[in-house]
């Protein structure tokens, strides 16, 4: 997996036990083959979990950022997907807006 941060952003709530506040990162990952939670697992293995993540990501800073931001969700969002199509080879790209969960982070990056 390929990824990049767009942006950071550190909010007054405490969702670590050592730390007054919490820091989350906005992230573009890019998938370089097809397989099973596959950026789930690459960012839980880089220590960067995915908000909103009940298999992977971390109990306690999902808890902690419903009940201040809200949403309870994977907070993990296609915004596009491009493949080949079956009938005549072209590629095809669909693209997907971001719904109210999303814009509530995304006011928090200043997006």
């Amino acid at each position: 997996t390929q990824y990049r941060c767009l942006a950071c952003t550190e909010l007054p709530f405490q969702s670590a036990a050592r730390y007054p506040t919490s820091r989350y990162s906005w992230a573009e990952l890019i998938p370089h083959t097809g397989r099973k939670h596959q950026l789930r697992r690459h960012m839980k293995h880089i220590f960067h979990p995915i908000v909103g993540d009940t298999n992977y990501g971390d109990l306690r800073q999902n808890h902690t950022t419903a009940a201040h931001l809200g949403p309870t969700r994977l907070m993990l969002h296609a915004r596009s997907l491009s493949f080949q199509s079956i009938e005549n080879g072209e590629t095809l790209t669909v693209c997907a807006d971001t719904d109210e969960s999303w814009r509530i982070w995304l006011d928090k990056f200043e997006a």
